[in-house]
């Protein structure tokens, strides 16, 4: 009884579709799409809808989170993962160095990592659990070749993408294929299996709220009504990392605001790395912006100097708050790194309006998704405290699209027609 999932402890939504007590009555699905907050259940259903597949011994089952760590935490040895799910005595063999699971049928699990897209182009399989894709930072990569590998020769071929939702392009799409079931659920759901502290001190402050909608009640978010940018204006301009030209990359820099403090209050340290390309279109590489001391943030950004494939030319930093000590604490990293002053004189909502019509006019990219920092801009209003990522955003795209005058001034490209890459 502890362990039959299907016959005892699923709810009715936690079931798979056209099975005995499933809600969802139907057996010509091929995905099923289980948008529910925090808290559902998701990595449970994930996991025994896993369990379930590999009773077959012929079945190969992909395992997909944002990175590796996720597969190994949360969906292998996590509290709701795999091998919770079955008594200690018949658990399926987990190999983390070969990234395998083999089940006591004989069926294999392959675990892959979000975060590496091409490790996905060798693996087939007939089923597969993607856990949190709207979490994957290279999400139109990694879901382009789950759908390659996808392809073995199979009575069901069938995927579970276990998630809670935002408004992106993939999510998009998943839900309107006429083959995928679609599950919602919301924390509350669950409620009986949770802590009360957990609803009280979590749940509860975020009630009735935009995140609180989100997270809790698994609501796709529209656009904030006056911020400067919206989601699908990113991701409309979104780039595959495998599509860009780096050859054709002129500057790369990294832009830093700083968090003045270090403790559990304090703001993050903003952290953006973009690139300006031949066609006059900018790259937002990455964001590593980081919550930690003085030290970490600037080693964090003297090692993009060195970047094996983009390395940066020259470090931006914001000294309205700092002052001199983020200049310190880059030479203490590097006492020779290239480093320039920014100083928001203008007042940030100044700076950020020009970089947002850089956006509309087709000429910004953001390679990959990143998530915190669209977060931010997405729900930025003007009269609101400019959060750090997004500061950091502008000064790096300033930097390279409205500089200071020097010898070799790059021009803009005054139509969105060109290629962004």
């Amino acid at each position: 009884m502890l362990h039959d999932w299907p016959g005892f402890w699923g709810r009715p939504k936690q079931l798979i579709p056209g099975t005995k007590r499933a809600e969802i009555q139907r057996l010509d699905w091929v995905f099923w799409l289980v948008l529910a907050g925090r808290g559902f259940g998701k990595t449970r259903v994930g996991a025994e809808t896993t369990r379930t597949w590999a009773e077959n011994p012929n079945e190969r089952i992909l395992m997909i989170a944002p990175t590796a760590s996720d597969v190994r935490d949360t969906m292998i040895e996590g509290p709701s993962g795999l091998l919770q799910c079955y008594p200690h005595g018949a658990r399926p063999n987990y190999e983390p160095s070969r990234r395998l699971v083999t089940f006591p049928s004989g069926a294999v699990g392959i675990i892959r990592s979000a975060d590496e897209p091409e490790r996905l182009r060798g693996p087939q399989f007939t089923k597969f659990w993607a856990d949190e894709i709207c979490a994957w930072r290279f999400i139109q990569d990694a879901w382009d070749q789950i759908k390659f590998g996808f392809r073995m020769k199979s009575a069901a071929l069938q995927g579970v993408v276990t998630t809670t939702p935002k408004p992106l392009k993939v999510l998009r799409e998943l839900m309107s294929n006429p083959r995928t079931v679609i599950t919602r659920g919301s924390s509350y759901e669950n409620r009986s299996n949770l802590s009360e502290t957990y609803f009280q001190e979590v749940i509860a402050p975020y009630e009735g709220t935009r995140l609180g909608r989100q997270e809790i009640n698994a609501e796709i978010l529209e656009d904030t009504p006056g911020a400067l940018w919206t989601a699908k204006l990113i991701g409309d301009l979104r780039v595959n990392r495998r599509d860009v030209q780096w050859d054709k990359v002129l500057r790369v820099v990294v832009a830093v605001d700083p968090g003045v403090s270090t403790n559990e209050d304090s703001d993050e340290t903003g952290i953006v790395v973009a690139a300006l390309l031949r066609s006059g279109h900018v790259l937002v590489l990455d964001d590593l912006s980081m919550k930690d001391s003085p030290i970490a943030w600037a080693r964090a950004a003297v090692g993009v100097l060195r970047h094996s494939q983009w390395p940066a030319d020259r470090i931006i930093g914001e000294v309205n708050n700092g002052g001199d000590l983020v200049e310190a604490n880059i030479r203490v990293a590097e006492p020779s790194a290239p480093f320039s002053k920014v100083w928001a004189s203008r007042g940030k909502m100044v700076r950020a309006e020009p970089v947002a019509t850089a956006y509309e006019r087709g000429l910004v990219h953001h390679v990959g998704i990143f998530q915190q920092l669209e977060e931010e801009m997405t729900t930025y209003v003007p009269g609101a405290k400019s959060p750090n990522r997004m500061d950091a955003l502008v000064y790096a795209i300033t930097e390279l699209l409205f500089p200071q005058p020097v010898e070799q001034r790059v021009q803009i490209a005054p139509t969105v027609q060109i290629s962004p890459i």
